[in-house]
């Protein structure tokens, strides 16, 4: 498979490609979302007196969500720069809708199957799981938990790979800027020393590594469908099921009594990175038939 279906992508870039463009779009859209952000924690902090720290870590039901459903906030400002700056609209960073679902279906159906070939094989050092929900509490959170996911993996793949990356690729011919940049950008904001420790920069990998992934599949498909669903399942499964750690925990049926500081994490990065090279293959595989 090679990059002739991104036209679907590229082709509204093209209307307005210029840099220029680009950069400030992106400053639109971040300082949009910052301003929204800062209200919508002030409005939490008023009506339920959450504080900003609180609604970041995400150890409640409430909060967790609420820190997903935060993501709304990247939109506005995003749109304002498709109709001002580029002439495009926003659903045209997600190419043909059915060949979006038809592509999303077998990557699903490849990821499923290897996630259950891999619940098969011993995990190595690894604490088990605790138990962090009741399964009544979780099970009355779970359609919101859905939801808050779907919402944040949207935002994000909208933001990197249907903008970022087409207006790239409408500017620049070579994939390594196209394909890297956008990724390293994704993995960056993943950054947090305060969490992660000295973990906190080789924590990157995995963001990055997903991002392109991500940003392949969406070449090739032209469109974000597989993205979409990858991302969808790799959150739901950490979000919603088991939780790496306290942090954005509060909608997770078990959680993994670690801490993303401690060095032993360190061991079980190699695993994750081949999962997401696996991964990749598997779609590629799956997205010829």
């Amino acid at each position: 498979m090679g990059y002739d279906a991104y036209q679907a992508l590229t082709g509204p870039a093209r209307r307005a490609p210029q840099l220029w463009r680009l950069v400030a779009g992106l400053c639109l859209t971040g300082a949009l979302y910052i301003l929204l952000i800062l209200g919508w924690f002030a409005l939490e902090s008023v009506l339920n007196g959450s504080s900003g720290t609180d609604l970041l870590i995400g150890r409640t039901p409430y909060a967790a969500f609420t820190l997903l459903a935060s993501f709304l906030c990247l939109y506005p400002g995003l749109i304002l720069a498709l109709r001002w700056l580029h002439r495009r609209s926003f659903g045209s960073l997600f190419g043909n809708g059915a060949a979006m679902r038809r592509d999303a279906g077998r990557v699903a159906l490849a990821a499923v199957a290897l996630y259950a070939i891999g619940l098969m094989i011993p995990a190595g050092d690894v604490p088990e799981p605790v138990v962090n929900l009741t399964p009544d509490l979780w099970l009355l959170w779970l359609a919101p938990g859905l939801i808050g996911v779907a919402i944040q993996i949207t935002a994000e793949e909208v933001l990197f790979r249907g903008y970022m990356q087409s207006q790239l690729a409408a500017r620049f011919r070579s994939p390594l800027i196209w394909l890297i940049v956008p990724s390293l950008v994704f993995g960056v904001l993943h950054y947090s020393p305060s969490t992660a420790g000295e973990n906190a920069l080789i924590l990157l990998l995995p963001p990055v590594a997903f991002g392109l992934v991500a940003a392949d599949l969406t070449a090739r498909c032209g469109n974000l469908g597989p993205a979409l669903t990858l991302h969808f399942m790799n959150n739901a499964a950490a979000i919603l099921l088991v939780a790496p750690g306290e942090v954005l925990s509060g909608l997770a049926l078990y959680r993994l009594p670690i801490q993303m500081s401690d060095p032993a994490i360190r061991a079980q990065l190699p695993i994750e990175l081949g999962l997401v090279v696996v991964l990749w293959l598997a779609a590629r595989v799956a997205l010829r038939r």
